[in-house]
């Protein structure tokens, strides 16, 4: 992996500036895929849509903010160098944006799927993933309504969906589809959990 330049961004609510680092190329060996669609690779971080300022605790939309500058990976002697870093937003984060009148729906749907995952991240190292939060079957059945079930990947999340809540005919439907090549694996360990009537998150070898 190699690091890309700084970003420098102007929040428009309250003109507060925050950087955000970026890759200028990485890779996905050593990378784990989970049946929810969330990825994690040690060499090829994670780039939200949706962060945090770390020193006024403002949440912000990277595609709603002015860019201002740029600035080398390390950020040492610049006229930004003491602009702090975002953070990822948190899970109240999540939730406070829920209740904005204003939401897109490409927003709802990346708030939801980010949810989904925070909450199943507790399974993707144990066993036993535990009790599941509140709001977590009301927050999937939304999520599995807004995806399109006419794009290969988001009907293939959907079933996933519809597979962790239970509903098994709904996933079974999904899953009844000519799916492209790459999604065959992922598409195998669904559809077999699901024919099991196993609800639990999975990893896909």
């Amino acid at each position: 992996m190699t690091l890309g330049p700084n970003i420098i961004l102007k929040i428009p609510a309250t003109g507060s500036l925050v950087k955000i680092s970026t890759i200028g190329s990485g890779n996905t060996f050593g990378a784990r895929w989970w049946t929810d669609g969330k990825m994690e690779a040690p060499m090829l971080p994670d780039d939200p849509w949706l962060r945090r300022h770390p020193v006024t605790g403002e949440t912000f939309w990277c595609d709603e903010c002015e860019k201002v500058a740029s600035e080398g990976p390390w950020g040492e002697g610049t006229q930004y160098s003491e602009v702090p870093y975002a953070e990822d937003a948190a899970e109240n984060d999540f939730q406070a944006q829920l209740s904005l009148p204003s939401l897109s729906p490409d927003k709802e749907r990346y708030i939801r799927t980010r949810l989904w995952w925070l909450w199943n991240d507790p399974a993707r190292n144990s066993d036993d993933s535990g009790a599941r939060p509140a709001g977590f079957d009301a927050n999937l059945r939304k999520l599995g309504l807004l995806l399109s079930h006419d794009e290969d990947d988001s009907r293939l999340m959907a079933a996933e969906c519809f597979r962790e809540l239970g509903d098994h005919e709904k996933a079974a439907e999904l899953l009844d589809f000519n799916f492209p090549e790459e999604f065959q694996a992922t598409v195998g360990v669904i559809f077999q959990a699901n024919e099991e009537r196993n609800v639990c998150l999975l990893e896909i070898a």
